[in-house]
Order: C-alpha cells, then sequence, then structure tokens
C-alpha cells in the first residue's frame, strides 16, 4: 500500500501556527513495494509523510537534510510532551517517540507553548471540539481550529463526543495511518466516538511497561502495526507479528516468495526472510498467487522444514520437493509393519495405509530403521478421522465453502465404505 499514490495538495501548519500551502510530490512507480515500513515525513514542517526512506528519496527528498524519521507512536504510551530533537527541530509528541528516532534527550527542547488563534468569528458555530498540532490547542470548534491555520486532516485529532457513553477503562489506541498523524485515546470505544474504527487503531504501549531498547521493529496483524520489538508488540498484545527486514540488507529484487515461522510471515525472498530472523528451515516456498489447482484436499508433506500443502500440484507450483502424502488411515488395521514407498522414501504404518495414501504396496520395501513395534492387543482399527481444517502452510488454494463440504461429505463416505469392507471379509 502506498501512502501518497498521487501528489496531494494539503494547507499545513507548523509548530508555531504559520500556515502556508504546500504540494507533496511522489513517484512511486511500485519500486518501492518491498522496502520494510519505516515511515519518515519530509519537506515545509515535516507535513509529507512515506512509508519508508525508499518512498521519499523517490520523491526527490534528500531524507539525511529534508526529513525527520517518523516511528509509530502505537509503540508509546499517551503522555504528551512535545519536543523539537536535532539541528533539523523534528517535531515528536514525547520523549518515547524522539527516542525512537534516535535522539535522546540532550538533543530536544520543548517547543514554545504557543497556541495560534485566528480572526475569524466563530461565534454561533456548532460544537464540535478538535484537539490541535504538537502543542495540543483546543478548539471548540471546527471553525475555530481552521481559523487558527490548522488543516482538521493534517494537523488535528476530533475529541470524543461529550454525550459517548463509554467505560472509564485504560486500554490506550493510537489511530491514523503509518506514518502519517495519530490520534490517541484511552481505549477504543472513545476512538469509535471521534469517528476511528478498531481497523484504523493500534493498541498502544501501557506506561510503566519495561522493554529493552532495542530496535528491532515488528509489525502485527493486519494493519499494520509497528512495535520498536517484540517485547513492546506483546506489552501491547498485539499479535500475528513479523520481523520487519532491517534497512540496508542487500539482496536481490528476485520474487521467490516464503512463508515462515509459525505466524506466517511473508517474505519477497529467502535472502529477505534471512535478514529478519528467519533461516530457511523456518520458511516454506509460498504457493504463487496465479496457480490454478483442483479443489482437492489431499494433503502433503515436503521437504526437510516438514512443508505442509493442500496438494500435491501446490507443492509442484511452490517448487517443492520429497514431498509424501499425508498418510489416509480410515479403514486400516493399527497392524504395525512399517514400509518405504516412492522415490522420497515417505514412510507409513503398514500396506493398507499406503495403499489409500496412493502407493502400490508391491513397490514398497520393509523400513529398516523403525523403531520397535508398540505392544498392541487383537486387531485395532485406525479410529474414522474427523476431516481437518482445510489449510495450508504455505499459503494457495485451499477448499472453502461447498467446495469444502464436498471434501468432508466425500472422506466420510470414504471411511464407511471402508469399515463395511472389513466387517464384510
Amino acid at each position: 500500500m502506498t501512502l501518497l499514490s498521487r501528489a496531494t495538495i494539503i494547507l499545513t501548519a507548523t509548530i508555531f501556527g504559520i500556515a502556508r500551502a504546500q504540494t507533496c510530490p511522489s513517484n512511486d512507480n511500485g519500486q518501492c513495494d518491498f522496502e520494510p515500513t519505516n515511515p519518515y515525513s519530509c519537506g515545509t514542517d515535516y507535513n509529507c509523510a512515506y512509508k519508508n526512506r525508499c518512498l521519499a528519496e523517490a520523491a526527490g527528498f534528500d531524507v539525511e537534510a529534508d526529513c525527520c524519521q517518523a516511528p509509530m507512536p502505537s509503540s508509546c504510551g499517551m503522555i504528551s510532551s512535545p519536543l523539537l530533537c536535532g539541528s533539523k527541530q523534528c517535531p515528536y509528541a514525547n520523549e518515547c517517540i524522539a527516542s525512537l528516532a534516535g535522539y535522546d534527550s540532550s538533543q530536544c527542547t520543548a517547543p514554545p507553548p504557543t497556541c495560534p488563534v485566528g480572526d475569524k468569528d466563530c461565534e454561533g458555530e456548532p460544537a464540535n471540539p478538535y484537539t490541535c498540532g504538537p502543542n495540543k490547542c483546543a478548539y471548540k470548534t471546527v471553525c475555530d481550529a481552521q481559523s487558527a491555520g490548522f488543516d482538521l486532516g493534517a494537523d488535528c485529532c476530533q475529541d470524543t463526543r461529550s454525550n459517548t457513553a463509554c467505560t472509564a477503562d485504560i486500554a490506550s489506541v493510537s489511530c491514523g495511518p503509518p506514518g502519517g498523524k495519530q490520534c490517541s485515546y484511552s481505549n477504543q470505544c472513545l476512538a469509535d466516538s471521534a469517528g476511528y474504527n478498531s481497523n484504523q487503531c493500534c493498541n498502544a504501549v501501557p506506561d510503566g511497561i519495561f522493554c529493552t531498547a532495542d530496535f528491532k521493529p515488528v509489525e502485527c496483524g493486519s494493519i499494520p502495526c509497528v512495535y520498536s520489538n517484540q517485547c513492546q508488540a506483546d506489552a501491547a498484545g498485539a499479535t500475528d507479528c513479523c520481523a520487519q527486514v532491517p534497512e540496508g540488507v542487500a539482496c536481490t529484487a528476485d520474487s521467490t516468495p516464503v512463508t515462515c515461522g509459525s505466524e506466517q510471515c511473508g517474505y519477497s525472498n529467502q535472502c529477505l526472510a534471512d535478514a529478519a530472523g528467519y533461516s530457511s528451515d523456518q520458511c516454506c516456498n509460498a504457493v504463487p498467487n496465479d496457480v490454478a489447482c483442483a479443489v482437492i484436499y489431499e494433503p502433503v508433506t515436503c521437504g526437510p522444514s516438514s512443508c505442509v500443502y493442500s496438494s500435491q500440484c501446490e507443492a509442484d507450483a511452490a517448487g517443492a520437493t520429497e514431498c509424501c502424502r499425508q498418510p489416509v488411515t480410515e479403514g486400516c488395521s493399527m497392524n504395525y509393519a512399517p514400509i518405504l514407498c516412492g522415490k522420497d522414501s515417505c514412510s507409513y504404518e503398514n500396506e493398507c495405509v499406503a495403499e489409500k495414501s496412493g502407493f502400490d504396496p508391491d513397490s514398497c520395501v520393509p523400513d529398516p530403521n523403525a523403531p520397535a513395534q508398540p505392544e498392541t492387543t487383537g486387531l485395532t482399527l485406525f479410529p474414522t478421522a474427523t476431516p481437518p481444517g482445510i489449510s495450508t502452510l504455505a499459503g494457495g488454494g485451499t477448499p472453502s465453502g461447498s467446495n469444502s463440504l464436498l471434501v468432508t461429505i466425500g472422506l466420510l463416505v470414504s471411511s464407511a465404505a471402508a469399515v463395511l469392507g472389513m466387517m464384510m471379509m
């Protein structure tokens, strides 16, 4: 997703309330799509927001001279104590956010506590309070805020409506687009009242949480919410977190997507996954989006990473090797006579299981490395399996809806027929 897909004209206000018109350039041709999220604010008063350094540079800015790093405020608490930092006087809401941008307290000063006042007569305008600018200037109406030179969309946060019935629970959230203006509220109910929804808000890290200062950013959830490290993400209650690729990593532009770890984090290639902290044995080749495989659930497990795909077709499309069909045990006895089948030496409990899993038992050989036979008494059938949830570790075509129902019915019918056949023998 690109924050600035086209040039936009916005009315901006400086820290001191001096308004001027500014054009935010963009030259996004997709070359920055796979760059890690690391927001920058550039230009006059740093009001042009870019999702990452690549987009800022593509727009023609000298990042070192014209931009300020803009960490996600969701990584810090609700304390408002505006600071101007460094020789560029980069504005930050508090010391925590300034530290994420690489500044310490000795490099920052508090801005003048100035709240501009316009000269327009706003008497009689409907009450609709806003808080604007880094100094948290309060205005009773839209008219007052705009007369003071603020752009409501770029500089202000709407206050919670006075008649909102919300609990006093403190579960702080920070709302707004990645790299853009963030508005903080004590809980999601208050954020909703101000016009946001849960898809626009991130859980804030509670005050008093102790985490190391390690900057190893992670993206969490579908928004995504960005935190400076996994400790802060955990403290905020964020889930589905994936490590970002550090800036400056030298990888090719090859697109051979992989998914890694229990959260199935996606990266464009293994080099980027390695840079994010995942080794090859933690990753699986992803199924390309344009692959058309039949809607059939015959799962296979492939390679040393035990990557699971919904069918051999998907595994082939992903370039997976050393694949074995997962054992189909319905209707087979638990007779322990392990055998190896196929060119990949797929292991099965006995000939019946091998045959139901798609192999000719006559082509299989006894498994010389099988563990000792477990103790059993009499002839015991494998339990009839409940069809598993349809999922694929590496992503890609999985049955859903009516197709899933057909697969489920087919498995149940096959199981019943097999058991009936055993009873008639």
